[in-house]
């Protein structure tokens, strides 16, 4: 079990990760097999972590949490358990849940070690990033990228399956709030993230690094006004995140072209963008994103807010 357990980190960086995830299944099976929970336990969590990082169906993932809760409690896990929490919480927000007890059969009644142990407080402020980025919390994603930079250098990167999406998301939020505030040094950090990310195309897998790279070459040509490149690097991201079944970055990426033509007076061309970002959270199943999204929205005239879909 353990042998699988690190190979599947390897293959999650140079094959398709949508099918080299599937491992960490082949990794539970083989240490439950020979009593190794620690590592069947850590492969579980693993898996639900990536099916959501991949954009798999959110309540399918939901459904798979649930049940790896549930082992966890049951072998006493519980430091694996708060690693995964942080997910689940993100999970069922964008999916419309605001009580968890809801979806996880009351399994989070045990005692919250954030902020006591290092590396569930860095999942921890992780999650709130990425949760700030995608409900457009300003406050709250300036706060939690500081966060991120100063506990994780990118000097330090490597190829640890946990730091890919670490530096997209933190890098897509650097370029946010640096333009909003016109920080340069915050606008540096997301250029660093976008270099740390862009030389995975070519040393590890294309087929999950280019659409991020794209994504944030976009961003990164938005600061810098250069609006012609931008849309360019705007529609190479969503193109390729649709060809690698990433479909919550092509969500993101639609969302984020959207804000960019609004953000830069072309209105009307926004809606499209919007529309089919909507389109995607809802295919994804985050109807609670989807219906945020609609509702920044309403005010104009010129957009029908699609039915939100279950």
């Amino acid at each position: 079990g353990g042998v699988i357990y690190y190979s599947t980190h390897t293959k999650l960086a140079i094959e398709p990760m949508q099918s080299a995830v599937e491992s960490y299944l082949d990794a539970y099976k083989a240490a439950m097999k020979s009593g190794a929970t620690k590592y069947a336990i850590a492969s579980c969590y693993l898996y639900d972590s990536f099916r959501f990082w991949l954009g798999k169906r959110l309540d399918v993932v939901a459904e798979s949490m649930n049940t790896t809760l549930k082992h966890m409690k049951y072998h006493k896990n519980m430091l694996t358990r708060s690693l995964l929490l942080p997910t689940c919480r993100v999970a069922l927000r964008l999916m419309g849940h605001n009580n968890m007890d809801v979806v996880f059969d009351k399994n989070c009644e045990e005692e919250d070690v954030t902020g006591k142990i290092t590396s569930v407080s860095d999942v921890a402020s992780f999650a709130k990033l990425y949760e700030s980025l995608l409900f457009r919390e300003f406050d709250n994603a300036k706060k939690f990228v500081e966060m991120m930079f100063e506990t994780q250098s990118l000097s330090g990167f490597n190829m640890s399956a946990s730091m890919f999406h670490r530096i997209f998301y933190s890098g897509l939020v650097s370029f946010w709030v640096g333009r909003e505030l016109d920080d340069q040094e915050r606008i540096a950090r997301g250029v660093e993230s976008k270099d740390a990310i862009e030389k995975l195309v070519e040393s590890a897998s294309a087929w999950n690094f280019q659409n991020k790279t794209y994504l944030l070459q976009a961003e990164e040509q938005f600061c810098c006004r250069n609006f012609e490149e931008a849309e360019r690097f705007y529609d190479a991201a969503i193109l390729s995140s649709k060809e690698h079944a990433f479909l919550n970055e092509e969500a993101l990426a639609n969302e984020l072209a959207g804000h960019f033509y609004l953000d830069t007076g072309r209105k009307k061309r926004s809606y499209h963008y919007f529309w089919q970002a909507m389109e995607k959270y809802n295919e994804w199943g985050a109807f609670a994103k989807a219906k945020t999204l609609g509702a920044y929205l309403e005010g104009s005239e010129s957009f029908s807010i699609p039915t939100m879909r279950r």
